[in-house]
C-alpha cells in the first residue's frame, strides 16, 4: 500500500477527520505535489476500506476550487506520516494560479498493507446516532468515564464535531464530555445529504441539547457554549433548569440589540446569513462566492476543512443561513436571568464577536464572573490550549465543590 516507513494511519485520520466534508461534496478532487506526494493506489486504498467516495488525485492544484483546496491540504499534512515534509506549502504555491483559473467512528490502517478498519474516533465515541425532539436526526460524540461528571459542549453553528476535538481531548478523563452537531446539517450515518430540518428555531436548537442528554441517559450536565452555541447553551439554561448546573460561555456571538456592540464581521455574517437563508436558489449565489480559492486566506489553514464545511453545497449554506441566522438574529437579552453559576470569556482580540457582547452578558446573567484574555483571537477558544482548559477546569472545579 505504501513504501515502508509510511504511516497509512495518518491519511486515515486526516480523512475520517474531513468525513463529513468528503461525504457531503461528490467528485471532489485532491492535489498532491511536493516531498510527499499522495498516489492514487495510495488514497484509494484509505478511502475505500473507510467506505468514503473515491478522490480523484490531480498534480496541479490549479484547477481546485476552496473546498478542494482544503482538502487538499488537510491531507498533505497527513501524506508524510508525521506532517513534517511541507506538503502544505506545495499544495499553497498553487493558489495563485487556481485564482487565476477559469471559474477561478475512526479508521487506522496498520502496517503491511492492512486494510484501515473502523473504530472510535480518538478523541470521542461517535457518530452517536439521536433523534430530537421533533424527529430530527443528530450526530453525536461522548469521551470519558460514562459515571464522571459530565460537560456538554454547545460548538459554533454548523460545523463538524472535530472543532471541539482540543476540549474533548482535554476534559474527558475527569469529566464525560458530550458534543452533537447542528440539525439537518450533516447526514445520518450511511445516508447521503443532509438529513432533513423540521425546524431551525434557537428553542429547536436549545431542545437538541436535552435530547443529547436524554439519549446517553444523561440527568444533568455543565454546559460550554462557544461562539453561537453560546447562545444555544444560554437558551437552554433558561429552558432547561436543573439539568444545566453551570454554565460558560467562551465568545458568544450575541445579538443584544442596541445594548451591546458588534463587529463588522458580525454585521457581515449575519447579511450573509439572511442572503442565504432566502432560499435554496439565493444561497446558490452565495456559494458561488464561497468557491473562489481566495476565500481560503481568511481561513486557517488546518481547520479550514472544517471552517468551509458550511459552504460547501448550495443546500448546506441554505440550511446554515437558517440556523446560524436564527442565532445571530435572536434577542439574548431574555436569557440572561438564567440562575446557574457562569463563567464569561471573551479576549480584547476577539475582532470576530465583539468583547462587549459577552461583557453586556457576564454582568447581567446573577451569579457570572468575567474573564477577560489579554490576547487570543476568536478561533483560539477552540483549540483548548493550556491557559483556556486550565480556566475552564478551575471554574469547573469551583462549581462542583459548591454543589
Amino acid at each position: 500500500m505504501d513504501a515502508p516507513g509510511r504511516r497509512p494511519s495518518g491519511v486515515a485520520e486526516a480523512l475520517l477527520d474531513a468525513d463529513a466534508l468528503v461525504r457531503a461534496v461528490p467528485g471532489l478532487r485532491i492535489a498532491s505535489t511536493g516531498r510527499a506526494p499522495l498516489s492514487q493506489e495510495r488514497l484509494d486504498a484509505v478511502t475505500g476500506p473507510l467506505g468514503l467516495p473515491r478522490l480523484e488525485v490531480v498534480t496541479d492544484p490549479a484547477g481546485l476550487w476552496s473546498v478542494e483546496l482544503a482538502l487538499s491540504r488537510h491531507l498533505a499534512r497527513a501524506s508524510g506520516g508525521d506532517g513534517t515534509d511541507g506538503g502544505p506549502d506545495a499544495v499553497d504555491a498553487g493558489v495563485a494560479r487556481a485564482d487565476a483559473a477559469p471559474g477561478g467512528a475512526d479508521a487506522r490502517c496498520d502496517g503491511a498493507g492492512a486494510p484501515a478498519r473502523p473504530a472510535a474516533a480518538r478523541w470521542g465515541e461517535g457518530p452517536i446516532p439521536v433523534r430530537a425532539g421533533d424527529g430530527t436526526p443528530l450526530r453525536c460524540w461522548s469521551a470519558g468515564p460514562a459515571d464522571a461528571p459530565a460537560v456538554v459542549l454547545v460548538t459554533a453553528c454548523g460545523m463538524p464535531a472535530g472543532l471541539a476535538a482540543g476540549w474533548m481531548r482535554a476534559l474527558a478523563g475527569p469529566f464525560r464530555v458530550v458534543t452533537w452537531e447542528s440539525r439537518g446539517m450533516f447526514a445520518e450515518p450511511g445516508g447521503h445529504g443532509p438529513a432533513p430540518l423540521a425546524a431551525y428555531d434557537v428553542a429547536s436548537q436549545a431542545g437538541d441539547l436535552t435530547a443529547v442528554l436524554d439519549a446517553l441517559d444523561i440527568p444533568g450536565a455543565h454546559v460550554m457554549g462557544l461562539c453561537g452555541g453560546a447562545v444555544v447553551a444560554l437558551a437552554a439554561a433558561a429552558t432547561a433548569g436543573p439539568r444545566v448546573g453551570s454554565l460558560s460561555l467562551w465568545h458568544g456571538d450575541y445579538d443584544l440589540r442596541d445594548a451591546a456592540p458588534r463587529t463588522e464581521h458580525q454585521r457581515d455574517m449575519q447579511a450573509m446569513m439572511a442572503m442565504a437563508a432566502r432560499s435554496e436558489e439565493k444561497a446558490t449565489g452565495v456559494h458561488r462566492l464561497m468557491r473562489r480559492p481566495a476565500v481560503l486566506d481568511s481561513m486557517r489553514p488546518d481547520i479550514a476543512h472544517h471552517l468551509i464545511y458550511p459552504y460547501a453545497t448550495p443546500l448546506l449554506l441554505h440550511r446554515y443561513g437558517l440556523l446560524n441566522g436564527a442565532i445571530m438574529s435572536h434577542d439574548s437579552r431574555p436569557y440572561l436571568s438564567a440562575a446557574q453559576p457562569a463563567l464569561v470569556v471573551t479576549s480584547r482580540d476577539d475582532i470576530t464577536a465583539h468583547p462587549g457582547g459577552s461583557q453586556y452578558v457576564a454582568a447581567r446573567l446573577p451569579r457570572a464572573r468575567l474573564v477577560t484574555r489579554p490576547s487570543g483571537d476568536h478561533l483560539t477558544a477552540f483549540d483548548a490550549g493550556p491557559e483556556v482548559v486550565r480556566i475552564a477546569e478551575r471554574f469547573l472545579s469551583d462549581v462542583l465543590e459548591d454543589a
